[in-house]
């Protein structure tokens, strides 16, 4: 067979599995509607009345971050084979296939390794493709706003940790899963860290399209921690500078794959520093600048913007240096996030010791 009719073959095979029959019998271009091939997340909250497009006038359209979304089923299926191209599943449910795209997600992971710490799933040699099924992928035919939409994300930590599972461990009915009584998620417990690229400088990176010129470094030394459809869970966020110093901070419920195995200790939440601070009224400071260094304070931190303190950086000959804003940060909660209120400061200011 010519090299040209194994790919025709090869594609009609993987369309018919991508775009083949749904609820209803229907058929629908659904890989068109997917936010895979959207980027819809990333234009509605940058488009939205508090988003970072307040801030730098550019319509999402004609930034070069559209660029980075799937325009076909080429860019996870695509394999180069000995007969030549061809459309590999085996190709699309490798983790450096989506590490292509989700680059942040590959740098939780290197760090991660260095520190010993692998995420456990990735430990077991399990893969995003276990986890994330192909209707996430491909789309269903329904058009989302956000993988936050109800139903537009079928992966869950119940889906596989259920008393009906025989292959993995189930929920164990400990102190720390009863005392929470539902209203703790998972991953406020089991994920690390918050991975973030921090200090994107929208400015350079219009001039120079270098990320490693525009952005500060990659923390990975605190959570945070955000409320979600009523439940607490892990939460990140993205601080970004605009081109005239205008400074932009995003908070939303995010799950750095760096999940372990033994919850977190009632005391690495309940009467921290950072807690104890914030309970009081006052600001906690998320860095300190030392002998030229800034070190980023290391921890769970609940998320009440009006009492949280994030550094801006400048480049300048080549260093970053502190910036100092002549406006308070524009600040938007994002992907249907809410931050902390009082009650639950107060709950978190109390020190506890359930599990020892």
């Amino acid at each position: 067979m010519k090299n040209g009719s194994y790919i025709v073959l090869s594609m009609v095979f993987v369309i018919l599995v991508c775009c083949g029959p749904l609820y209803g019998g229907q058929q629908e271009d659904c890989f068109s509607l997917s936010l895979h091939h959207t980027g819809e997340g990333m234009r509605y909250w940058y488009e939205a009345e508090d988003g970072f497009m307040a801030l730098t006038g550019i319509p999402y359209d004609q930034l070069g971050c559209k660029h980075c979304h799937a325009k076909s089923c080429n860019a996870c299926h695509l394999k180069d084979a000995k007969k030549g191209l061809c459309y590999s599943l085996e190709m699309a449910k490798r983790v450096e296939t989506c590490y292509q795209c989700h680059a942040r997600e590959s740098a939780a992971a290197q760090i991660d390794k260095a520190r010993d710490s692998l995420d456990v799933h990735l430990e077991a040699g399990m893969t995003c493709a276990d986890c994330h099924t192909p209707r996430e992928m491909h789309g269903d035919g329904n058009f989302y706003k956000t993988m936050r939409d109800p139903k537009a994300k079928d992966a869950a930590c119940v889906n596989c940790h259920t008393p009906d599972s025989a292959e993995y461990p189930v929920i164990p009915d400990t102190k720390s899963h009863l005392v929470h009584k539902n209203k703790l998620d998972c991953n406020a417990c089991h994920v690390q860290g918050t991975m973030t690229c921090y200090n994107c400088h929208f400015g350079p990176f219009l001039k120079t399209g270098s990320k490693a010129e525009s952005f500060y470094g990659k923390i990975k030394d605190f959570l945070l921690l955000v409320k979600y459809r009523g439940k607490i869970t892990s939460g990140g966020l993205q601080t970004l500078v605009s081109s005239d110093n205008a400074p932009f901070i995003i908070y939303a419920p995010y799950l750095t794959h760096s999940i372990r195995s033994p919850g977190r200790k009632c005391e690495e939440c309940h009467g921290t520093e950072a807690v104890n601070t914030m309970a009081s009224g006052k600001t906690h400071a998320m860095a300190e600048l030392k002998d030229g260094k800034t070190r980023f304070y290391k921890g769970i931190v609940p998320v009440v913007p009006d009492r949280l303190k994030w550094p801006f950086f400048n480049k300048k000959d080549g260093k970053w240096v502190p910036l100092r804003p002549k406006k308070d940060p524009l600040i938007q909660m994002g992907l249907y996030a809410e931050p902390l209120n009082q009650d639950e400061l107060n709950r978190l200011k109390v020190r506890h010791t359930y599990g020892k």
